[in-house]
Order: structure tokens, then sequence, then C-alpha cells
């Protein structure tokens, strides 16, 4: 199981790693985060759909999605996609719907967020929810609440005041410990038999049976296609007239039109060659001949006298 935000999402590493997760049916779990941002991009800007999930659909593999303020919706989720992996069907996207209340980071004060956006999301704040859910449903009471508050906050004040009472590490730390250097052993832990993940066991014969030899070939029980495989070789009934009339044959000139007859060999010897209007420039012979022609034609005014 891994996780990774909406911006994330986006880049080329996160789609390759799901293409090789989905062909080789990879038991992972990736939890992707949408907190609405990436740093000050909104989810809609960043790509042409609303559920970040539907993307599991181009690999083929299952997509889930939860409100991620929800904590029983979240674990409900993740529990069914672990299901999902260990029962060998593959890799799942999991999509949780959250929001970042704050910057991307402390140089941030996140004014592009709007204040309706925010006020909209604190009122789902995860811990009030399930706070809620606790006291509803009877799970616990005034005193335990206050039992568990108090061993939190107890337990932060003493990670704080061991990170602010420790002394900054030596510099030459910073280089230790990069590269194993032969400080401890390094080994697989094999959680099955070697036998079975090592060769030949583990082999496949590169012989593959390839269905319908990868045609187009809609099943008999799915939908008709908007566009039959077929309709781009014969106009629509509903197409204009002008668009019924047939294409020119392979043996009719590529310049002649459907109407008329193909133009004689001795037009098609003067007949000027075709320019693409890209690319014109002071080298293009023919770009030079019309720069004079209008020159020529802006001496003479409408009746044809010089100036």
């Amino acid at each position: 199981m891994t996780w990774i935000g909406d911006g994330g999402s986006s880049t080329g590493a996160f789609h390759e790693g799901m293409n090789l997760a989905a062909s080789q049916s990879a038991p992972l779990v990736v939890v992707l985060e949408n907190n609405q941002w990436a740093y000050s991009t909104p989810v809609a800007r960043q790509v042409p759909i609303r559920d970040l999930v539907n993307r599991a659909q181009a690999y083929g593999i299952r997509g889930l999605v939860a409100d991620g303020n929800n904590v029983l919706a979240v674990y409900s989720a993740a529990k069914e996609a672990v299901d999902h992996c260990r029962a060998g069907r593959g890799p799942v996207l999991l999509e949780v719907k959250t929001m970042r209340m704050k910057g991307h980071a402390q140089h941030d004060p996140a004014e592009y967020v709007p204040k309706a956006m925010l006020d909209y999301w604190k009122a789902r704040d995860p811990i009030a929810l399930f706070e809620k859910y606790l006291t509803d449903n009877n799970l616990w009471d005034a005193g335990k609440k206050a039992t568990i508050d108090a061993r939190i906050g107890q337990e932060l004040d003493v990670d704080q005041q061991f990170a602010e009472e420790s002394p900054l590490p030596p510099p030459e730390l910073a280089e230790q410990g990069v590269y194993c250097e032969g400080c401890h052993t390094i080994e697989a832990e094999w959680q099955r038999p070697q036998a079975e993940v090592m060769p030949p066991a583990s082999s496949v014969e590169a012989v593959w049976t390839v269905p319908d030899f990868g045609a187009l070939r809609p099943a008999a029980s799915a939908p008709k296609p908007a566009i039959s495989v077929a309709s781009h070789l014969k106009p629509a009934a509903h197409a204009p007239k002008h668009a019924t009339k047939p294409l020119p044959k392979p043996s009719e000139k590529a310049h002649s039109k459907p109407d008329a007859p193909p133009a004689p060999e001795s037009d098609l010897a003067t007949a000027p060659a075709l320019r693409v209007p890209f690319g014109r420039g002071p080298k293009d012979k023919a770009f030079r001949q019309e720069q004079q022609n209008a020159k020529d034609a802006r001496r003479h005014d409408k009746r044809g006298r010089h100036r």
C-alpha cells in the first residue's frame, strides 16, 4: 500500500507505475488523497474529470472512492481494497476526498483558496465527525473522552520537549549512513520457498494466446457503439447532400474534382505546383514573384494609369 496526492497522480511516473502493476496483477493498493489542490491549482484545472478514481478504468483495475473525512468510510474502503488484492484480483486505486486546510508549506498562506470552501470543509473535520459518531452510538462518555485527550496532550508534550532539548547533530553525520559499507548484512527475507520464486519454477513459457488476434470485434452483449467500425467508409443517413458524393477513386488524379473529368496531361505540365503556406520566405522564388507583382499593382490605379 502506498499514497499519492491529486497533483502527483498527474505525473508520468504515477501512470507508468499503475500500468505496470495492472499488467502484472500486482497486489498493490494506491490511496489517492484528493485534497482539492496541487499547490495553488485546483483539481478542475488539472484534469477534465471530477472523480480521479475514473483513471482506474484506463488500466482495467478496481477503483474505489470514499469520504476522506469519514474514519469508518476510509477503513471500510481500505479493507475492501486489501481483501481484493490478497485474493489475487490485481491492484486497486482508492480515492479519498478530503481538503488541505492550510497552505502547501509554511511559506504558502493559501490565499487562493475561497473562504467559503474552507468553511465548508472546516465543518467536516474528521476528528469532530468521529467524536460525534462515538457519542451518538454510546461508544464513549465524557470521562473516557477526557482521559484520551489528556493522554494525547501528555504524549505531545514529551515529544516536543525531547525535540527542543536535543542538540543539533554534528555536520559530519550528514554524509554517514548514505551507503552501506559493511556495517550490517543486507539479505532478502524470504516469505515463500525460494524455489517458487526463482527459475525454473518462476519461469513462464513465452507462448501467448491473443484472443481474437487483437481484432476489433465488439461482444454480442455489448451495447452498439455510437460510431460503428465501418462508419467512415460510407456517408451517414443524415449527412448533407454534398457529403454523399463519392470520394475520388485511387486511379483518379488527386487535383481533379469529383464532378469534373481529369485534366489532360498537357495541362498538368504547365500547372503551378502546389505550395504549402508555411515557411515562405525570401528564398521562395514564387513568393518573390508575388511580392514583385504586388508592387507593380500598387504603382497603377484602378484605371490602369501610371502614378
